[in-house]
């Protein structure tokens, strides 16, 4: 695919190796150096950190084999595509990465949209995904030229703490425990399944992959993989990890609670656990990704114990195979 990169760049694979029973490398650091200047251009304050782009590139849906780095003539690393496949759902996620004024969005979009085609066989019901924040005005219009739509919108909210954060007080017959052993998890991992089962995107995740993606990460905190009990019936449970570190910020990964137990305080409870224990952590925020259109209005929840959106992203999705007026190519002049 090199012949669609603009004359002077060169693309290839990215290489990783085991260092401290984690993939990692040289490469990693190149992909992290595009990724941050990315986000230094469009947002506030920098959202990933070098183990976030690590864990992209190998979580147990990345794709090895089909992420790129692309170099200028002078070997800097310009731009990233990271691939990833969800095959319960039939879904590939495209994050292609260009630093500014770049003139490679398009092409890149294209060779990742080529690595989808091989994946899902070029077959019907296939979609291919990929998300851009509101503001991304040029990664927008490369989408829509590809034949990409919005589908669904979501918001990265925080909350910055005014001072110390005192554990609030459980709500009747509720207490927590931490999620320490292979049999609390996986009741964790079936919480999380049946409260989210009826939410936009979902489909079922084996235990093995859910577990990888919270653990197979130097920033995760399994001390703060709380189950929540009612009458000593599981009910709820949160997952936290240390990915906005670097910004003073705690960051809930997950918080879901099942349809028994909700419109009992359980959910706000829990969130304020949340909060203390991050700040006892020495976070000064917490912030967390939400969908914009949660059936168990959870966007109310956050703003009711004062969280604020500080970015809008856009899930953007398109099938897999296109009618012709929708392919990549349509619009060049």
């Amino acid at each position: 695919m090199t012949d669609v990169l603009p004359d002077g760049y060169r693309i290839r694979p990215i290489v990783l190796s085991e260092a401290d029973g984690f993939l990692d490398g040289p490469d990693v650091d190149l992909a992290y150096a595009v990724a941050r200047q990315v986000e230094d251009a469009l947002l506030d304050e920098p959202d990933s950190t070098r183990e976030t782009t690590r864990h992209l590139l190998t979580s147990p849906e990345a794709v090895l084999d089909e992420h790129r780095l692309v170099l200028d003539v002078s070997g800097r690393p310009v731009g990233l595509l990271i691939v990833e496949v969800d095959h319960t759902g039939h879904r590939i996620f495209l994050d292609p990465l260009v630093l500014p004024g770049e003139p490679l969005l398009p092409a890149l979009l294209e060779v990742g949209i080529a690595a989808a085609e091989r994946l899902g066989g070029n077959q019907p019901g296939w979609q291919v995904e990929t998300s851009a924040y509101e503001h991304d005005e040029l990664y927008r219009a490369a989408l829509q030229a590809a034949g990409f739509t919005v589908i669904r919108r979501f918001w990265r909210m925080r909350i910055d703490f005014d001072g110390p954060v005192a554990e609030p007080v459980p709500p009747p017959g509720v207490s927590r425990t931490v999620a320490a052993s292979t049999a609390d998890r996986r009741l964790l991992h079936s919480i999380f399944e049946s409260a989210f089962a009826d939410h936009f995107g979902s489909v079922p995740e084996r235990y093995e992959a859910w577990f990888g993606w919270i653990s197979e990460r130097r920033d995760a905190l399994p001390q703060t993989w709380w189950l929540v009990w009612l009458d000593d019936e599981p009910v709820a449970g949160v997952t936290q990890d240390a990915s906005r570190m670097q910004r003073g910020l705690g960051y809930v990964r997950t918080l879901g609670v099942l349809p028994s137990g909700r419109r009992r305080g359980i959910a706000s409870w829990l969130l304020r656990c949340a909060f203390a224990d991050a700040a006892s952590r020495g976070m000064r925020g917490m912030a967390l990704t939400v969908d914009s259109e949660s059936m168990t209005g959870a966007t109310g929840l956050y703003a009711a114990a004062g969280m604020r959106a500080e970015q809008v992203i856009d899930l953007f999705q398109r099938p897999l195979v296109a009618p012709a007026s929708m392919s990549p190519s349509a619009g060049k002049g």
